[in-house]
């Protein structure tokens, strides 16, 4: 059986999502430190997601929480690239990472450290991007306000509470109007 194959998308920046439940101060700096290795990182505060899903009254991602339910810290991170990356090789190196930060040790719904991606800026105009297919089979989302071709993963909107709110906090001193509509 063939792996079809996929669409060179490189990209210059992108938007990320970061959380964890276990040890949170030591992973989210681990990770900081190491994103910082690729280009200019800007970080939102670290929210709870029990804080900010209550604060916001956002009722549907609170529900999805239990009482056995671990509250995670989340933060979003902008990150523009030093040097263009393509888009599977960035995913992959994510979740290497994401492994190596001691995962196996623990079972959801304890996490040391998860990212996620939620929107990249491309390098160049991808025709016909919105029939592409992310790695989990969703179509990526193109982002018709945004001045520069940023692309959506689809399964990631609407936006979690937690996310949200770390791009509202991203958006006093970097546009993401167009991501903040969705």
């Amino acid at each position: 059986m063939s792996v079809p194959p996929r669409d060179v998308i490189v990209i210059e920046a992108c938007v990320l999502s970061l959380a964890s439940n276990v040890k949170q101060p030591y992973y989210l700096q681990k990770v900081k430190d190491w994103l910082q290795n690729f280009g200019t990182l800007t970080l939102s505060a670290i929210h709870s997601s029990e804080d900010t899903c209550s604060d916001n009254n956002l009722n549907e991602d609170l529900n999805k929480q239990t009482s056995n339910t671990p509250v995670y810290f989340n933060q979003v991170a902008y990150l523009d690239f030093a040097q263009p990356i393509d888009y599977w090789q960035w995913l992959q190196l994510t979740k290497q990472f994401e492994q190596q930060q001691d995962r196996l040790l623990y079972q959801k719904p304890a996490v040391t450290l998860d990212i996620d991606i939620i929107a990249v800026k491309c390098l160049h105009q991808i025709d016909n991007i919105d029939q592409s297919l992310d790695e989990k089979g969703n179509r990526f989302m193109l982002f018709a306000q945004s001045e520069n071709q940023w692309l959506g993963i689809r399964r990631r909107f609407p936006l979690a509470c937690y996310d949200h709110v770390g791009i509202l906090d991203l958006s006093k001193n970097i546009d993401l109007s167009f991501i903040r509509s969705f």
